[in-house]
């Protein structure tokens, strides 16, 4: 027979255990478009006007597209921008231009961030 004191002291360690291991774990991290449309200003503005996305026959067919472009482009220009930073920049292409559905938690955020501040 198992000890009941016992029992509750190892179910209090193992669910310190579980929160502890928690605290390690990253938090989903939601772009910010307002960094995003500073770094495409200090960086991209200049080369690219409004008609390179408002074009009609636009390369980028979803989200996931125009994250690929901006990583492309910071890799092809060495501009060093981190994930985040890529992440960021195309939130704000995306809530600017866009205006592709995102299924993700931190698009999601985003959007909703956006339409706020609208």
């Amino acid at each position: 027979m198992s000890n009941p004191v016992r029992i509750a002291a190892s179910a209090g360690c193992i669910a310190a255990a579980f929160a502890a291991a928690l605290a390690f774990v990253p938090a989903a991290r939601a772009a910010d478009v307002e960094r995003g449309r500073a770094l495409y200003e200090l960086r991209c503005g200049a080369c690219h006007t409004e008609s390179v996305h408002g074009r009609e026959h636009r390369v980028a067919k979803d989200l996931a597209d125009v994250r690929r472009w901006v990583r492309r482009w910071n890799e092809s220009l060495a501009i060093g921008w981190t994930d985040a930073e890529i992440d960021d920049v195309a939130a704000y292409l995306n809530a600017t231009y866009y205006k592709f559905d995102c299924a993700t938690s931190a698009c999601s955020a985003v959007s909703m961030t956006t339409r706020g501040a609208r």
